[in-house]
């Protein structure tokens, strides 16, 4: 609404007022189709070969369904098995199927009908293509048809014809949907924030529905996807904040390449269920055990739980006082979590408070319980009565350590409030002590002697809350000592996996385990050696560990010595003891055979020796070799006469080719034996046809875009990339070729050469006419193009452009009319005003905005205002000015209507259009195309017009006037009406 003085009638028309309300805001009813089929098989155009038809699928139904009848061309031909259960809300869910022999039917197209009637004698229908073909009746001998799969006998002529497989083409209706709680359905339009809610579509589509699920934040305008398509009918949807929401659910058909079919929108308020928390107490507990005489101990912790009750749950805090100081200190903040813990550090006097609220409450708290206690320091004193030092589990009791090994030493003490233990040693012959481990209350230290000597082991132990160095102590004397050893080997053997070998004969390629025996007081360490005897060189095959363990694999024939050398884990020679043993390497001969090959497209064997080109088919060879075989591949092009290898030598046995034209290819594949030297031990070799389906590429039309938006007024602009999509078909697949065609010189100039891709980008540089020019063509196909689209563009520069100022009503101070749920006009206006910029610019016209935000640059006040905005029509060079605003008067008027300037032509015919666009789109009342002497009208050079979007004070149109896609449409109806002008 524009300040502006102006009468109105009073609009005695409240009941029409209403009956329109009703026509475009139809209440929410909880109805759908009684019965919804959902056909799992067959599937439509499914061919039947002398295979029984087998039909299966399920039924939702409001009420319990009687009988479900099978039609064959509209002849009853049984009725279906069934077995119905009910849903959580009490609707039905009937599974069913059917079965018939097929063979004895003639060969032909069949129409297959599924009619579902419940105990109402409510039906519902499902009806399906299929295709008969008996081998019985095949009475064509073979080598008459030269393509059984893809011709037809008719009236003894032959006529081609093409498989049918492609789905019914369809279109998903949806009736309504339901929003449930659990198994409650909810039918008052209100719903609790942060609880989860199912929604439940109700639709039917000859293939099957796909449904998505939106919500829009009604304070916002913001859609946000819930779940984007699927069969599932159901979504869950868990509101976080209050407010009003409308869901939407929009369903197509699940071969459907649009965006949507059908759609419903409900509107819903989203409120917090009011509450306030009660605290009944709070106990303080040790571990499991309740405090109940006030009494604490520093250093330990207790858990605190707090017993409240709320509506919608609730939240507790916890907080300790100090009385000597009277600071208050918070344990933890809210949450829902009724436990917290606490550990007095010191002793003294506290207060321990709980803090309660409702989940949902705005306050600091709805409840509160305190109690006091006493914390006090348990006086204690550590009593060490001694410990023990081990090895592994066992116990040293001879006082004798050994050098290099790892002891625990285990401390035995007490005391009121908890042991801590330290560990020092004390080298006797230097007299220093180290420590082992500080003060711990763990009782276990490790040490591991590294010098042979006397040691002294102190294990020091004082109360956990003690202030002294030390309570007790224990020490006791230790004598470490190197045990002398000295390995032994007793033997070695050596295997091939888990095959001990036991002729001294390897074979050269294999790899061989050597496995050590031997045994030494502190542990043995193994080293392992191998010596060529042809050359008396020896090769370290491991350096000295304690693994017994080795692998070698010999790489040449001949005669090798394996030696194990071992000794003492402490042992300083180079050898306590040694074993060899002397073995033969031979490589074993060996040829490989190859029986056959196998070509496969995905899991799918080819045995008709016929191949499509494009596709990629495995090889998969079959030989047999004593070591193991090697598989080569070739192809040879039968047209030329030319081998190429497809892939060398390897053991692996399959190997993939992708035939790229057609003719006839001979696929071999070679073999041999994994140590042959020989070229090839075996081949085998076959013979392919490859062919591909001619065809021919047909191109319907292009569009042209710029930043996603289609342009639809053949004006460019110079500097600008636009995007170009070409939308062909073709029996393979289509390349496309995009040219560009100056008519002013006659130049052509390619702008991308043939590719799959259907969008390619241009950017013009200069103005005048130009044809764009969309060549296509099939994958396989050999011609310059198969079909082409041309359309002519005019390209303008800056300078060339129609301007238009858009000017949003209201802003910054001046909200103009408030709607009455608080909805601004300003707001509406500027969204409004932004998207028909938008849709003005993609087509060719130049957009000067008198504000883009709710921050403008005049001053607050109304005269200034209105100057502002004309002086920046009046200071351009303005071929329209359009002013946009919502109305108001007393809550019952609606309808939309355009004013323009007494006396301007070129500003009624812009008011006219724009009217006329409006209502076509949008359908409000139609309150015509009026003339007034506003500010922005009167006083603007320009021709221009004010557009009264609806009335804001209407409740119903200030929904509408809030809705995102209601301002899209009101913006392309406003642009369409003025590209439409004479002088646009």
């Amino acid at each position: 609404m524009i300040n502006k003085k102006k009468g109105c009638l009073v609009l005695n028309i409240i009941s029409l007022f209403f009956m329109i309300g009703l026509l475009i805001f139809p209440m929410s009813v909880q109805a759908y189709n009684n019965l919804i089929i959902n056909l799992e098989s067959p599937k439509e155009s499914e061919l039947f070969n002398g295979n029984d038809l087998n039909l299966i699928g399920t039924v939702d139904s409001k009420e319990r369904l009687k009988l479900i009848e099978i039609y064959l061309n509209n002849e009853k031909i049984g009725q279906a098995k069934t077995e119905t259960s009910v849903n959580k809300d009490s609707s039905y869910l009937t599974n069913f199927e059917y079965k018939k022999d097929m063979s004895n039917i003639k060969n032909g197209e069949y129409l297959l009908k599924i009619v579902a009637i419940d105990e109402n004698d409510n039906k519902e229908e499902k009806s399906l293509k299929i295709y008969v073909k008996n081998q019985q009746e095949q009475t064509i001998q073979d080598n008459v048809l030269k393509n059984e799969e893809n011709n037809t006998l008719t009236n003894n002529t032959y006529k081609e014809t093409k498989a049918l497989s492609a789905p019914l083409s369809g279109k998903a209706t949806i009736q309504t949907y339901d929003i449930m709680l659990g198994d409650q359905y909810i039918t008052n339009g209100k719903l609790a924030s942060g609880k989860t809610y199912t929604i439940k579509g109700y639709a039917s589509s000859p293939n099957g529905v796909l449904y998505e699920f939106w919500v829009k934040d009604v304070s916002t305008g913001v859609w946000t996807k819930i779940r984007d398509y699927k069969e599932d009918r159901y979504a869950n949807w868990t509101p976080s904040k209050n407010g009003q929401y409308v869901i939407a659910v929009n369903v197509k058909d699940k071969y459907s390449n649009t965006s949507m079919d059908g759609r419903v929108e409900k509107t819903f308020t989203v409120e917090t269920q009011s509450g306030k928390a009660t605290i009944q107490t709070y106990d303080i507990m040790l571990g499991d055990q309740y405090i109940t005489n006030g009494k604490l101990a520093s250093g330990k912790t207790y858990t605190i739980k707090g017993y409240a009750s709320s509506p919608n749950g609730v939240l507790y805090e916890f907080w300790v006082k100090d009385v000597s100081t009277g600071v208050w200190t918070k344990i933890r903040d809210y949450k829902e979590d009724r436990y917290a813990n606490w550990t007095p550090s010191k002793n003294g006097q506290y207060v321990i408070a709980v803090n309660v609220k409702d989940k949902y409450s705005n306050t600091s708290m709805d409840g509160r319980v305190e109690k006091t206690f006493t914390v006090e320091t348990q006086s204690g004193k550590a009593t060490i009565q001694t410990y023990d030092i081990m090895l592994g589990d066992q116990y040293i009791t001879n006082g004798k350590l050994a050098s290099g090994k790892t002891y625990t030493i285990k401390g035995y003490a007490s005391s009121p409030n908890g042991v801590l233990y330290e560990f020092w040693v004390k080298d006797v012959s230097t007299g220093v002590w180290t420590k082992i481990r500080d003060y711990k209350e763990d009782r276990y230290a490790n040490w591991t002697p590294s010098k042979n000597g006397q040691y002294v082991i102190a294990v020091n132990v004082k109360d956990k809350y003690s202030n002294t160095s030390m309570d007790g102590r224990v020490e006791k004397t230790f004598t470490v000592e190197t045990q002398s050893g000295k390995a032994t080997i007793q033997t070695y053997d050596i295997m091939l996996g888990d095959q001990y070998i036991t002729n001294g004969k390897l074979a050269s390629g294999k790899t061989y385990t050597i496995k050590g025996y031997a045994s030494s007081p502190n542990g043995v360490l193994y080293e392992f050696w191998v010596k060529d005897v042809s050359t008396g060189v020896w090769t370290k095959i491991r350096d000295y560990k304690e693994d017994r363990y080795a692998n070698w694999t010999p790489s040449k024939n001949g005669q090798y010595v394996i030696a194990v050398n071992v000794k003492d884990k402490y042992s300083n020679t180079s050898m306590d003891g040694r074993v060899e043993k002397t073995f033969t390497v031979e490589t074993q001969s060996g040829k490989a055979t190859i029986q056959t090959y196998d070509i496969m497209l995905g899991d799918q064997y080819i045995t008709n020796g016929k191949l499509a080109s494009g596709k990629t088919y495995t090889i998969k060879g079959y030989a047999s070799s004593p070591n193991g075989v090697l598989y080569e591949f070739w192809v040879k092009d039968v047209s030329t006469g030319v081998w190429t290898k497809i892939r060398d030598y390897k053991e692996d046995r399959y190997a993939n080719w992708t035939p790229n034209k057609s003719g006839q290819y001979i696929i071999a594949v070679n073999v041999k034996d994994k140590y042959s030297n020989a070229s090839v031990d075996g081949k085998v070799e076959k013979n392919f046809n490859v062919d591909y389906n001619s065809g021919k590429a047909t191109i319907q039309t292009y569009d042209i875009m710029l930043d996603n938006q289609y342009v639809t007024s053949y004006q460019l602009q110079i500097g600008k990339t636009y995007t170009i999509k070409g939308y062909a078909s073709s029996t393979n697949r289509v390349l496309y070729e995009f040219w560009v065609k100056d008519l002013n010189t006659g130049t052509l100039t390619k702008i991308r050469e043939y590719k799959e891709d259907r969008y390619a980008s241009w950017t013009p540089t200069k103005s005048g006419k130009y044809t764009i020019i969309v060549n296509v063509k099939d994958i396989f196909s050999s011609d310059i193009f198969d079909s082409k689209v041309e359309k002519t563009f005019t390209v303008l520069s800056n300078s060339g452009f129609k301007t238009v100022i858009v000017d949003a009503g209201h802003g910054g101070y001046d909200s103009g009319a408030v709607g009455p749920t608080g909805i601004k006009e300003k707001d509406v206006t500027l969204k409004v005003a932004l998207k028909l910029g938008r849709i003005l610019e993609n087509n060719g016209v130049k957009v000067i905005y008198t504000r883009t935000s709710d921050n403008v640059s005049w001053p607050s006040n109304e005269s200034q205002d209105l100057e502002a905005r004309v002086s920046i029509a009046n200071s351009n060079n303005t071929d329209l000015y359009v002013s946009i605003h919502a109305n108001s008067f007393n809550g019952s008027a609606y309808g939309t209507e355009t004013y323009y300037y007494n006396g301007s032509a070129k500003g009624k015919e812009a008011a006219e259009a724009v009217q006329k666009e409006l209502i076509n789109a949008i359908g409000l009342y139609d309150r015509g195309a009026k003339t007034a002497g506003y500010y922005v009208l009167k006083n603007t050079i320009s021709p221009s017009i004010l557009v009264e979007l609806g009335f804001i004070d209407n409740r119903n149109e200030e929904i509408l006037l809030n809705s995102d896609w209601f301002q899209q449409k009101c913006a392309e109806a406003i642009a369409k009406g003025i590209l439409g002008t004479s002088f646009m």
